[in-house]
């Protein structure tokens, strides 16, 4: 495991400190590798991809009109 100094805002100090003593369970090498997870790992579009697809038929393209359709 490699340590890191880091610095950051009063504000941001502030808050993790304030989240710190409402969460007892949680460390702040938890909460940065939580974040540090979610930040660097590629997001995976598949599901996306998935759901974008059941739109099989649309009474409109959105290149042509990009208005609210209205009847």
């Amino acid at each position: 495991m490699t340590k890191f100094t880091i610095e950051i805002p009063d504000q941001l100090a502030e808050k993790l400190e304030n989240y710190l003593q409402s969460h007892p369970e949680e460390s702040v090498a938890e909460l940065i590798d939580e974040a540090l997870q979610m930040k660097l790992t590629p997001k995976d579009s598949t599901k996306l991809l998935t759901l974008a697809g059941i739109i099989t038929d649309a009474p409109r393209g959105a290149a042509d009109h990009a208005e609210d359709f209205e009847d």
